[in-house]
């Protein structure tokens, strides 16, 4: 099992994952970039050039097991004041078909370490929404504290929000 950045190799599993989603989780948050585009998106973003407004360099992660594309996790080097509320330091998602088998609290514990050693970040921000006792799960287990509970606005509705610190110190 290993993190890499995007490259082409995965790209087609990438699309079955999506293709995945939209099936079973078609009212879910979209958290897929667009599989023609993320593996240069992913490039630019993590250099800082031609972001959007609003956006920060993040690192994207795609987890490979067993040669098969299973879930992707960005890190977002920085925190506007929207990211403080809603979003952090870290997002994630892991296809469908691999749901629930702990591929989520991996890729967390994967990642981590990538902030400490490579962006030489203290701590991290992890948001999720209140009702999902999953992603809550998986951030406590890598350590999470959560905070507090914030009320956002999105495009989406009115969410409920808690956002956990994970202290990267050692």
């Amino acid at each position: 099992m290993e993190l890499i950045r995007p490259c082409e190799k995965y790209v087609e599993q990438y699309r079955e994952a999506i293709r995945e989603d939209e099936k079973f989780r078609p009212r879910a948050e979209k958290m897929y970039a667009n599989p023609d585009t993320v593996v240069e998106q992913s490039k630019r973003f993590e250099a800082g050039v031609e972001l959007p407004m609003g956006y920060v360099r993040q690192t994207t992660f795609w987890l490979i097991d067993d040669g098969r594309f299973i879930g992707e996790i960005g890190v977002r080097h920085s925190l506007t004041p929207f990211l403080l509320r809603y979003g952090g330091n870290i997002g994630y998602v892991v296809r469908y078909s691999e749901s629930g088998k702990g591929y989520c609290t991996k890729m967390l514990a994967m990642a981590l370490a990538y902030c400490r050693d490579e962006l030489k970040l203290d701590k991290v921000l992890i948001t999720c929404d209140d009702d999902n006792y999953a992603s809550a799960a998986v951030i406590e287990k890598n350590g999470g504290v959560m905070e507090n509970k914030v009320i956002n606005h999105l495009d989406r509705g009115t969410v409920t929000t808690r956002r956990y610190y994970i202290s990267l110190l050692q």
